[in-house]
């Protein structure tokens, strides 16, 4: 199935860019489990192919392709550092994940570097989730509520085990994720603040990869970096770092966000240049 011709770096996106953890490269193909159906994605010269159940649609919006990205770059044209960062990655797309999938690999993001999320993310799945012909789907929250705290520390999480396992009775309880898109973004964030694990840097990435708002800017230290040496803002926290971002960078500030901190860990834009 033809999904599209827009420009859209597979590998970029779906791994390098570490907004994601749950996709696969194998074989120039990236593989990953979407509605309970294993999908397959590649491009050649005609465009992005899927193999799997995957809708068409429903992979377009996940995969963000029906954004106007040429239009993202013109509204930041006149901020030389924005201009620079999305002028590198014309294939990067910020992926709309399901929401439940972005707050526990978010969570497992604290104090982590990629290779070890990813990795805890496939243990995770392998032991909780559906197999799906070789993929594993995404552990429901039923699942990890049903959890064994010392199953899960055996996989490596650590200490966020407890974390998992008390976010996860949270919203099967009731906790209203999916109502966080249709919520002012502040009052989303304040929501999710009050889960087991989840920091104002979690909640944004959540808000940012999982629940469409774009104006959410997750501030770690390569942003925090970022922010000072390409803008000039300086506050002393990083809460007020990422007010004043959001306030300079506008609506659209998260998805700025993640090309500016793409340049700024792989050195594409040098920080203090």
């Amino acid at each position: 199935m033809l999904v599209g011709d827009e420009a859209l770096d597979l590998r970029l996106t779906l791994i390098d860019s570490a907004q994601c953890f749950r996709w696969v490269e194998k074989d120039g193909r990236f593989g990953c489990v979407l509605d309970g159906r294993a999908v397959w994605l590649h491009r050649d010269d005609d465009g992005i192919h899927a193999e799997g159940g995957a809708d068409r649609e429903a992979l377009r919006h996940y995969l963000d392709l029906d954004r106007d990205y040429g239009a993202l770059a013109a509204e930041y044209g006149h901020i030389p550092a924005a201009r620079r960062a999305i002028g590198l990655y014309p294939g990067l797309r910020v992926l709309n994940q399901p929401a439940w999938e972005a707050l526990i690999c978010f969570i497992l993001s604290a104090n982590n570097n990629v290779p070890r999320i990813r990795g805890l993310v496939a243990a995770l799945s392998a032991r909780y989730g559906e197999d799906c012909g070789g993929l594993h789907g995404f552990p429901t929250p039923e699942a990890l509520a049903n959890a064994d705290e010392a199953a899960l520390r055996a996989l490596k999480v650590g200490y966020r085990a407890r974390y998992l396992i008390d976010t996860a009775r949270r919203v099967c309880d009731g906790f209203p994720l999916d109502d966080l898109r249709r919520m002012p973004c502040d009052e989303a964030r304040a929501r999710l603040v009050s889960l087991p694990g989840v920091g104002e840097k979690v909640a944004d990435c959540v808000l940012l990869f999982g629940c469409e708002q774009t104006s959410a800017f997750p501030v770690d230290v390569w942003v925090a970096r970022l922010l000072t040496d390409w803008f000039g803002l300086e506050c002393r926290s990083r809460s007020a770092l990422g007010r004043q971002a959001r306030a300079l960078l506008g609506e659209h500030a998260g998805l700025m966000q993640q090309f500016l901190f793409h340049a700024a860990r792989t050195g594409g834009v040098e920080l203090g240049g």
